[in-house]
């Protein structure tokens, strides 16, 4: 599907990584999002191991805001006009939520217009479901669902 480059926040990681808004790649795909802004999208892990991707993305040196959280998201499907394009099988459980911290959005579904160049986890719409994220008002043009497995302070 040709058309609009996806905003990409941070070139991360710098191999083998995948558009988020891909939609040729069968396998599931992880990307994460710090200050709002997308990373590169990877194939997710055998073992569906969020935790671990957090760490690898905190140790990584690439999100450098001390004062942000760093989330790791699984793309669920892509939507086009209101139609899913296509759908991925999920890899692993959200770890569960842990009010007033990072975690607290794990297991959330947002929905994300290539068009635009921010997702807004912490004050951003969300639902909890991938059936009510899927029923919602749709964009224009391609639209990324996913949902938080995991987040971190970066602090």
């Amino acid at each position: 599907m040709a058309g609009m480059q996806t905003a990409i926040g941070f070139e991360f990681p710098a191999a083998d990584w995948l558009d988020p808004f891909d939609v040729d790649e069968p396998r599931t795909q992880w990307f994460y999002v710090n200050d709002d802004k997308l990373s590169r999208a990877w194939i997710a892990p055998a073992d569906g191991n969020a935790s671990d991707a957090l760490g690898d993305g905190y140790h990584s040196g690439v999100f450098t805001n001390p004062r942000s959280c760093l989330y790791v998201l699984e793309k669920a499907a892509i939507v086009l006009g209101g139609s899913v394009v296509r759908e991925w099988t999920p890899t692993a459980s959200a770890t569960p939520p842990v009010e007033k911290t990072c975690g607290q959005h794990n297991g959330r579904f947002y929905v994300h217009p290539q068009a635009q160049q921010h997702l807004r986890i912490h004050d951003g719409v969300s639902y909890p479901t991938y059936a009510e994220a899927l029923a919602a008002p749709a964009p224009e043009g391609l639209t990324v669902v996913a949902r938080v497995l995991d987040g971190t302070s970066m602090w």
